[in-house]
């Protein structure tokens, strides 16, 4: 009788057990789909942001722009780099303005200065980061945008 009682008691415990692995290989199984799927989707999102910045480097040769440059440039102050910003975004959704920064290569200084009430100085000494920046918001470079406008505001 004690064997008998003893015996049920460890087929249960076996039967728990191995529900209980069945279970935990599961879970495992599920978190590690998971993370092959994270881990994908990180991958793509690198090699997506390492082309958009080959392209996006090549763009700026076009405008005699380097990457280089704009490190330099980059100005200090974030009442400026808002205000980049929001020129930036101007140039990039204002048809005729968007036109003459690609077509003619500069920036419609008048056009920027009427619209922002910003002194001449500020264009001229922020001219690269403005194009660039400008650049960056027309063009297909959603990755980069993502990245580098979290870090300029």
């Amino acid at each position: 009788m004690f064997i008998e009682q003893n015996y049920r008691k460890n087929q249960d415990s076996s039967s728990t057990l191995s529900q209980n692995n069945g279970k935990i290989c599961s879970n495992l199984k599920e978190t590690a789909k998971s993370k092959e799927k994270e881990l994908a989707s990180k991958s793509y999102s690198v090699i997506k942001r390492k082309d958009e910045i080959a392209a996006f480097s090549k763009e700026l040769l076009r405008f005699n722009l380097s990457f280089s440059v704009l490190v330099s440039q980059k100005p200090k102050k974030k009442d400026d780099r808002d205000q980049i910003l929001a020129i930036a975004k101007f140039v990039s959704s204002t048809p005729s303005v968007k036109e003459t920064l690609l077509n003619a290569k500069k920036l419609p200084d008048k056009t920027i200065i009427e619209e922002f009430n910003v002194p001449n100085k500020f264009i001229r000494t922020n001219k690269f980061y403005l194009i660039a920046m400008s650049l960056l918001l027309i063009g297909p470079y959603s990755e980069i945008q993502s990245y580098l406008l979290e870090g300029l505001v």
